[in-house]
């Protein structure tokens, strides 16, 4: 309970508890360090885990979240299987401006949905006029609605079999990875996909920085995403969202897929122990709420390895710090981490509303949860 006062300080200057119910809330999640606990700033497993296999590209195929979790959603339609190959005929292909890979990979999208849109009118509308700053996937959603009359949502826990079912069912996702190897180079970077081979085991991308139908290994795919909580948006018309809906089944629910993705990164850091699974086991663990874990994870990547090009570690890790009343050592952190991007101060992002609620209705009875 040493925490409760400043988890629950820091929860009302970032606003939280006016979000109430509007989130759908798990209503039996687990609470912080559930089978995990924090000595000397690493983690260990309050008993053996079984053994696991380093992840190959058929692990992230395979990847399934538990089935606990959530109940499937009824009255959807049915997705069409993925065939062995997929992809779309036609779709723009633009090289990016200074910084740009964001707005290019949804201009790109945008093609396949009969919408030649300007990179440039893109860039201001997601990223400002700032060229320091990188595109976020929350601002896509108003924009295209605006525009062009379209959706958007995005997601992490993405998975390659996901891909090849959005791919086989019309839609052309993208997703932020290592632009390149992160032994050549850590640049996140946004791309788009526009179909799939099973027989050559390749994804068929277009990316403003490296080309037109590019290939991508599934193995290199899944690898080289990880550092970004296999994050993925795709954007839709609004007829088409049932059908959206069944593919993505119970990762719609935002506090499903949160579970999910906090539950598959702890596995990933244990099984691997490499500097990119502990950090993504960082993010995981913040965004889920269970800060105490997320600053321990963070402190084992770190100690693996450096933090440059995993953009969101230089919010979540002092945001982390803060809600478990830890400020001093947040704004030192802070400090520390500034350079992980040239970004001005007011790129940084605000305290993650729903992590905080999460982690709030872990600590009060359900009944005196706020309604407003």
């Amino acid at each position: 309970m040493a925490t409760r006062a400043p988890l629950l300080t820091f929860s009302l200057a970032a606003g939280i508890l006016a979000a109430g119910t509007a989130f759908d809330l798990l209503p039996a999640a687990p609470g912080p360090g559930t089978g995990v606990h924090q000595t000397s700033g690493l983690l260990r497993e309050e008993r053996p885990a079984p053994p696991v296999e380093p992840q190959t590209e058929a692990a992230a195929l395979a990847f399934t979240a538990p089935a606990s979790l959530a109940e499937p959603e009824a009255a959807l339609p049915v997705p069409k299987a993925a065939p062995a190959a997929a992809a779309f005929e036609q779709m723009k292909h633009v090289w990016q401006s200074l910084n740009n890979c964001g707005p290019a990979a949804v201009v790109m999208a945008l093609s396949t949905l009969g919408v030649d849109a300007s990179q440039e009118v893109a860039r201001l509308a997601l990223r400002g006029a700032d060229e320091r700053r990188g595109m976020g996937p929350t601002p896509v959603g108003s924009w295209v609605k605006e525009s062009f009359g379209l959706r958007s949502m995005w997601r992490n826990n993405g998975t390659n079999d996901l891909m090849r079912r959005l791919l086989a069912n019309g839609f052309a996702p993208m997703v932020t990875q290592w632009m390149q190897d992160p032994s050549v180079s850590r640049i996140a970077h946004w791309r788009t996909l526009r179909g799939y081979d099973d027989a050559r085991r390749v994804f068929h991308v277009n990316d403003s920085m490296l080309g037109n139908n590019v290939t991508l290994s599934y193995d290199w795919f899944a690898k080289n995403w990880q550092s970004f909580s296999y994050r993925y948006m795709v954007i839709y018309r609004p007829e088409d969202e049932p059908l959206l809906r069944a593919i993505v089944g119970r990762d719609w629910s935002e506090s499903y897929v949160r579970q999910a993705m906090y539950e598959r990164a702890r596995s990933e850091a244990l099984a691997h122990d490499t500097n990119f699974a502990w950090l993504a086991y960082g993010e995981a663990s913040y965004a889920f709420g269970v800060f105490d874990e997320a600053v321990a994870a963070f402190e084992r990547g770190l100690s693996l390895g450096s933090a440059t090009g995993a953009f969101g570690v230089r919010n979540s890790y002092p945001q982390a710090l803060r809600a478990l009343g830890r400020r001093d050592e947040a704004d030192a952190v802070a400090r520390k981490l500034s350079s992980l991007s040239p970004v001005p101060a007011t790129v940084a992002a605000a305290p993650d509303p729903y992590a905080m609620f999460l982690a709030i209705s872990r600590m009060l009875p359900r009944e005196t949860l706020p309604t407003e």
